[in-house]
């Protein structure tokens, strides 16, 4: 009987589900595991809606995503917002324009020839070129800027598409300085069509997007800690320059020896574009698209060929500058602007390398711009913008 009574027992036993006893260290261990798993979740989250909350934005405003656009529309504004209505002039450049155009030397000297007030503003950005103007006009379009008078530098390089290089595919000048991470998603198919890698544009517009933490780390520093980072990757020549948009060139005056090195520098990154140049790549079918789009919303527009040395201009054979003239010539005649041929204005003392000015070579720029292309198109219409 006791032996079928301790079996009966076990029996039972296996089928009756009974709590183990949990001591209180384990219940602490427990909770641990759940504190780190909820912690780890929510940092997730967290990273997820960061990037995604800061993609979004960088995808709506330039502040980030292309400060040397932003800071400069920034300024704009506020002029226009301190002048409602009255007579503007922009121009849109490179770094020749940046430091070569001084506009507000100029709006002071043209408010006087005309009612005393006047919008002159310099919206020139380095390493740019048609494609990046004609982007750059398109926004200025839509954020509510439209010119009186609307000046277009042409850098003759940026017209021709260049041959593939061991880490660069064929196509503009300028696909090695504007990438996807400056552009909204509607911009990138724009550049793509003149001849950008789409791979890269598209791949840098996504990790803009989907890692702005990352893709747009420079950017970021620049506005927040710039001097922790190279002067190259702050982004934030815009920002130093005056409030009509003229950045001051770096050095005041070069010795002969300086000048000849820096020649030398421009020489080596020009020299092979402008033997053999072909004015009929994906930038110069932007500036044709630029000229039609100021067309379309009745802007005129004025073409220049920016100072050069005489070091410079010898880069270009008898051959290139005929069909540089002949292009633009063209295009003026279609879509009837002016072309300003300011190459041979000034002497070689104006520059800092043969094709960037010092700040006197500014001054006899802008001045020389005023008397023979700004004052004529408003005195033509009677002083008045419109």
């Amino acid at each position: 009987m006791k032996i079928t009574t301790q079996v009966a027992g076990w029996v039972r036993s296996f089928g009756v589900w009974r709590p183990i006893p949990v001591r209180p260290r384990q219940r602490a261990s427990r909770s641990r595991r759940r504190t780190a798993a909820v912690a780890i979740a929510v940092g997730m989250v967290a990273v997820v809606v960061l990037q995604f909350g800061f993609g979004l934005v960088a995808e709506c405003v330039f502040w980030l995503k292309d400060p040397g656009y932003a800071d400069k529309e920034l300024k704009l504004a506020r002029q226009e917002a301190a002048n409602l209505a009255a007579p503007s002039v922009v121009m849109l450049g490179t770094s020749r324009t940046g430091a070569g155009f001084q506009a507000g030397r100029v709006r002071d000297q043209l408010a006087t020839a005309l009612d005393g007030r006047a919008i002159v503003f310099n919206f020139g950005i380095p390493a740019s070129g048609p494609v990046t103007h004609l982007v750059y006009l398109r926004r200025l379009l839509a954020d509510g800027h439209k010119p009186d008078l609307l000046l277009v530098e042409v850098l003759p390089p940026t017209l021709s598409d260049q041959p593939a290089g061991p880490q660069t595919p064929a196509g503009p000048l300028e696909d090695r300085f504007l990438f996807g991470d400056r552009l909204r998603h509607e911009e990138t198919e724009v550049v793509i069509g003149y001849g950008f890698p789409a791979d890269a544009i598209r791949k840098k517009w996504r990790e803009s997007v989907l890692l702005p933490w990352s893709a747009l780390r420079f950017p970021l520093m620049g506005r927040v800690f710039p001097s922790a980072i190279p002067w190259h990757l702050r982004f934030d020549w815009s920002r130093s320059s005056d409030e009509f948009g003229w950045g001051a060139p770096i050095f005041p005056t070069v010795t002969p020896k300086e000048y000849a090195a820096g020649l030398s520098r421009a020489s080596g990154e020009y020299r092979d574009i402008l033997c053999d140049l072909h004015p009929d790549g994906g930038g110069a079918r932007a500036l044709a698209d630029l000229l039609a789009l100021c067309r379309e919303h009745k802007i005129p527009v004025r073409l220049v060929l920016m100072p050069e040395a005489v070091g410079f201009r010898a880069m270009y054979s008898p051959v290139v500058l005929e069909r540089l003239h002949r292009f633009l010539g063209g295009l003026c005649t279609e879509y009837q602007c002016d072309l300003i041929d300011a190459r041979e204005w000034l002497p070689d003392t104006a520059f800092t390398d043969g094709h960037h000015l010092l700040k006197s070579g500014s001054e006899a720029l802008s001045d020389r711009l005023l008397q023979e292309t700004i004052l004529p198109f408003f005195r033509a219409r009677g002083g008045r913008a419109r």
